[in-house]
């Protein structure tokens, strides 16, 4: 079974002062019907590159869910969990929040849009997500932070766009890293995302 490690939110309890990791039970629901192992990685480690070594997961998802910058603790972990990623091949995906944290890891920016939160819209794919999407396809969408094609960083290709031009997927040239800013857990590509963390687990950067 591939073994999914996942970041998690910070989130607090009503009514006193106990902050927690959280995750949807989206992602739990999703890892079951896919045959994936999921792997929580809480927030308040002291070294969450260790633990996450220690993991010995075949991918890290960076998950979505409240804006970079809102819980440094939580930018913090993910950050420390993306360059471990990065610096020894483990494959990443971003999805939606993990999405623009790989773009910001590499210098990019995001800004402010309207119209892309709880619906759902059309995206022209290009190679290599094409194998996995077909060249169009309707994606859900959660955000009020885009990436315009002028936002990339450093080594990005944007591999998906809206009709306005804003990236909705992205791949680093040289590392194993992809970003989306659908959400594979809310169940709407089931095909295609599925195909997409099977291929990143077990082939890397299979674009290269």
């Amino acid at each position: 079974m591939i073994r999914v490690a996942l970041s998690m939110r910070i989130t607090n309890a009503a009514g006193y002062d106990e902050p927690r990791d959280s995750i949807s039970h989206d992602w739990v629901l999703l890892c079951e019907a896919w045959g994936l192992t999921p792997l929580f990685v809480p927030n308040r480690l002291s070294d969450p590159t260790a633990y996450l070594a220690a993991l010995n997961a075949d991918i890290l998802i960076l998950t979505g869910g409240d804006d970079i910058g809102h819980n440094p603790e939580r930018d913090g972990t993910e950050t420390k969990l993306l360059d471990h990623a990065l610096g020894t091949g483990l494959p990443v995906l971003g999805v939606c929040r993990g999405m623009q944290l790989i773009n910001d890891r590499f210098g990019g920016r995001s800004a402010s849009v309207d119209g892309h939160a709880a619906v759902h819209h059309d995206v022209d794919v290009k190679a290599p997500l094409t194998d996995f999407y077909g060249s169009k396809t309707e994606v859900n969408s959660y955000h009020d932070l885009c990436i315009a094609k002028n936002g990339l960083g450093a080594g990005l290709s944007a591999v998906a766009a809206d009709i306005d031009g804003h990236v909705e997927a992205l791949v680093h040239v040289a590392h194993a890293a992809v970003g989306v800013m659908w959400h594979p857990e809310r169940g709407h590509l089931t095909v295609g995302d599925r195909k997409l963390i099977e291929t990143l687990s077990t082939s890397g950067a299979f674009w290269r």
